[in-house]
């Protein structure tokens, strides 16, 4: 099945084995990570019944939005889709500095897969903007994130190990135009939070982080 998009194409048949059939997806509750997950839930629907999706959720230690509003997203896919999801893969990982974090993220992707629970996992990474698309962004250097997200002249690779990365190339922009062309625009994306704000307030994003900055690039509004 391939969703049309003006940056990349996305054909999850390409990549998707026909004897893989549980499929974990790493769902922070973000914007990213969800719209990977509701064309994944299409897929299912449409073409590959036979697969159970087993959402996937780090908790940040110290900012534990990621499971409610990996949740909420849940809840809204099923509902627009019909799909029901396996069981839901949760751990705390520590935020303390990125090394701790990756090595927290990776070991409880890892558990799965040594506990046979998922063939392959599908992640919400995204290219981040060049300075020349979005200056403003680039305007505090210490807001951005430490992974390098750099867009480069070739398309990287979509797939490393079971990872299957479909919006590697794709700018939150182009993340954009999938809410948009998949008609979800005014139901999944509200349900949605991308802010890095550590804050017990979860109703509001920060609109200051480097996340919400580049949310509000991609889509020009935050909620």
């Amino acid at each position: 099945m391939i969703f049309k998009n003006s940056q990349q194409d996305v054909d999850f048949s390409k990549y998707i084995p026909l004897n893989f059939t549980k499929i974990g997806i790493k769902l922070s509750g973000g914007a990213d990570s969800a719209i990977v997950c509701y064309m994944l839930a299409k897929y299912v629907m449409s073409e590959r019944s036979d697969i159970t999706i087993y959402p996937i959720t780090g908790i940040a230690d110290g900012k534990a939005y990621q499971k409610i509003f990996a949740e909420q997203v849940l809840l809204k896919i099923t509902e627009l889709t019909g799909v029901q999801f396996g069981t839901h893969y949760c751990a705390t990982v520590r935020t303390d500095s990125s090394p701790n974090y990756t090595l927290d993220q990776n070991t409880l992707v890892n558990s799965l897969y040594k506990n046979k629970l998922i063939d392959m996992h599908l992640a919400g990474i995204t290219a981040n903007p060049t300075k020349d698309e979005a200056p403003s962004l680039y305007e505090d250097v210490s807001l951005m994130p430490s992974d390098d997200r750099s867009k480069t002249t070739n398309f990287r690779e979509l797939v490393s190990g079971n990872s299957f990365r479909p919006l590697f190339n794709i700018d939150k922009r182009g993340v954009a135009e999938f809410y948009t062309t998949l008609g979800v625009l005014d139901e999944l994306f509200p349900v949605t939070r991308s802010c890095e704000e550590y804050t017990n307030d979860f109703t509001v994003h920060c609109g200051r982080c480097w996340f919400c900055q580049e949310r509000e690039w991609g889509f020009g509004r935050l909620i």
